[in-house]
Order: C-alpha cells, then sequence, then structure tokens
C-alpha cells in the first residue's frame, strides 16, 4: 500500500483545521474585532441573496475535478452568524468508472470582522446530504446516500454594497468519499 496516499486524508484534514484555527486566532488578536455600524434590523433569516462556487475538488481515491455550486444568503441567526444553504457537483472518472457527487446542506458561518479592513475571515461548518452514484461501464448504476459533516475557512471581501466575493477552502468528511474542496465565488445580496 502506498504509505503517501494512505497518509492524505488524514494531512488534509489537518490542514483545513488549521485554517480555522489561524481564522480564529486572527478574530481572538487584541484590537482585531471591528465595532460594526449596521443596525439591528440587518440581523434575521430570510432570501438575502444568492451566489455561485467554483473551484477543486479532491475525492478520496480519485483525482481532482471541477467542483460547481451555488449558495443562499439566508441571513444571520445572530450578529456574525450566517445560515447558507448549499448545493455542490462534482463528476470524475477512476478507472472507466464515473464517480458523480451532488450534496445538498446547510452550513453555518462566523465571521471575524477586522477592524478598519474590507477583508472578512470567516470559519464554520454543515451537514449535507450527498447523493453518490457511479456509472459502471457494463452500463450499471451504483448509488448510495451518505449524510457528511464539513469544515471550512475563507476570506470574504464587499467588492461592492451588494457584491461579496469569496475565497474558501473547505473539507467533507463523508463515509468513503472524503473530500478536500478549494473553491471562489461570490454572493449577490439583494438590497431591499
Amino acid at each position: 500500500m502506498d504509505r503517501t496516499r494512505s497518509r492524505r486524508p488524514a494531512l488534509l484534514a489537518a490542514l483545513a483545521l488549521a485554517l480555522v484555527a489561524f481564522a480564529g486566532v486572527v478574530a481572538l488578536a487584541p484590537g482585531a474585532a471591528a465595532q460594526t455600524n449596521r443596525a439591528a434590523q440587518d440581523v434575521g433569516l430570510g432570501f438575502k441573496g444568492l451566489g455561485a462556487r467554483i473551484g477543486f475538488v479532491d475525492p478520496e481515491g480519485a483525482s481532482s475535478t471541477l467542483d460547481l455550486g451555488l449558495h443562499i444568503d439566508a441571513g444571520e441567526l445572530a450578529q456574525n452568524v450566517h445560515v447558507s444553504p448549499i448545493a455542490e457537483y462534482w463528476k470524475v472518472g477512476v478507472n472507466g468508472i464515473d464517480i458523480k457527487d451532488l450534496s445538498l446542506g446547510g452550513d453555518l458561518l462566523i465571521d471575524f470582522p477586522l477592524q478598519d479592513s474590507r477583508i472578512t475571515p470567516y470559519a464554520g461548518g454543515g451537514l449535507g446530504l450527498h447523493f453518490l452514484s457511479s456509472d459502471l461501464p457494463a452500463g450499471g448504476t451504483n448509488s448510495r446516500n451518505k449524510l457528511g459533516l464539513n469544515v471550512q475557512g475563507g476570506i470574504r471581501t464587499d467588492a461592492m454594497p451588494n457584491l461579496a466575493l469569496f475565497g474558501e477552502l473547505r473539507y467533507n468528511f463523508v463515509s468513503d468519499a472524503n473530500q478536500l474542496k478549494i473553491l471562489g465565488g461570490f454572493t449577490y445580496r439583494f438590497v431591499y
């Protein structure tokens, strides 16, 4: 057995957790927490925005491939605590077999605003339902549904008052299908 390949999921998980820990240290640094001047009515749940994401996914036991997704800005549970439903899809060929994953889930993201900065680090996690399927060369299909847990960290910047751009590192813990994702995207916020 290739020892490098067997240690890879543990190293990727450690990298994802280190990014989340780094975001926490940055947020707790003296003077780093910003005083927000948003009105209290901005906090609340609702259909606040819509966005898209694209990036690379490295599924366990397969080569890297393109990941596409959509997400909704569903508002805030509390100040700097966001709710985001998400849908993502990827497909990769391995030894003549096409493996696909369509995931539907929800994330809880915590912002760590920096004083006098347009950049906002964030960290979070969530649950997702993964609809995994394999198209076999003989014409059959093997499908299974699995629950997954994810951790993520990233940086977001407001390019305009209603448009945010982000970069994110995400690790999905899914039985027999763990995935490391490096994503970028945008969120368009509806202005009321």
